[in-house]
C-alpha cells in the first residue's frame, strides 16, 4: 500500500486506503484502468504531478 501511495502522490497510505476502500467491487475495472492511467501519466510526464486537492 505505501508503494501505491507514494506513485499515486498521496500525503500516506491512510488517504489510499480512504480514497480506494470505499469503491464497491462492480467498480474494479474502473479503478484498474484508473491506476493504469495514472502510471501511464506518470511514465509520459518528466515533472512529477502535484495533487493540491489532498
Amino acid at each position: 500500500m505505501t508503494t501505491a501511495s507514494e506513485r499515486l502522490r498521496h500525503t500516506n497510505a491512510v488517504t489510499t486506503l480512504n480514497v480506494y476502500t470505499r469503491l464497491s467491487p462492480a467498480s474494479e475495472e474502473r479503478t484498474r484502468a484508473a491506476v493504469d492511467k495514472a502510471y501511464a501519466d506518470q511514465s509520459a510526464d518528466a515533472q512529477p504531478q502535484v495533487n493540491e486537492a489532498a
